[in-house]
């Protein structure tokens, strides 16, 4: 029975995931946006212990960056949960700024800030139907940590992308028209 006046709130989560190892992570090297090293064995496993995490859960698609890392992570997910792939550029780890006028020697590149994209890449994702796994980097689950306020006593430590370890699985919630709340909570 509803009550008369209680208004039912979709509320949408994510599982956001970050990718498993790569050749260079192995390396403690950092792809950015150039490189697309593929996954290690140990990334594959970890990818493959997403997938299977997430068999609960009531997940409708899976969106992905789409470095070859990311898309290797979401087909090993897809495997697993038999669920459609869907690839999302705006997911990609952050980029180096490009620089108008000559360069200087010496002086230190900056990374994009980005949040703009990633704001577009929630609004897409609050439009689709049910839940959704989301594969994308280090940088990109904290920003959307930040974004969403979903911080927990685990994930408030992970300053940067290499602070988040390969495979994770981070639950969060989606508001309405991107307002999101922050939840740490399966």
């Amino acid at each position: 029975m509803r009550l008369l006046g209680a208004a039912r709130t979709a509320e949408r989560r994510i599982w956001v995931i970050r990718h498993g190892e790569s050749t260079w992570n192995a390396q403690g090297r950092m792809q950015r946006q150039v490189a697309h090293p593929p996954l290690t064995a140990k990334g594959i496993a970890q990818a493959y212990a997403a997938g299977y995490s997430l068999q609960s859960r009531d997940i409708g698609q899976i969106v992905t960056s789409d470095a070859v890392r990311a898309r290797q992570t979401a087909a090993a997910i897809a495997t697993v949960l038999n669920l459609p792939v869907i690839v999302d550029e705006r997911l990609r780890e952050r980029g180096w700024l490009t620089t108008t006028g000559p360069a200087r020697a010496g002086a230190p590149q900056r990374l994009e800030d980005p949040r703009p994209r990633v704001a577009e890449a929630l609004s897409a994702l609050a439009g689709l139907d049910g839940d959704s796994a989301v594969v994308t980097h280090g940088d990109i689950v904290c920003t959307l940590l930040d974004m969403l306020s979903a911080r927990n006593a685990q994930t408030v430590h992970w300053g940067d992308g290499m602070s988040v370890p390969n495979g994770a699985v981070v639950p969060m919630r989606l508001g309405r028209g991107n307002g999101a709340v922050g939840d740490s909570q399966p």
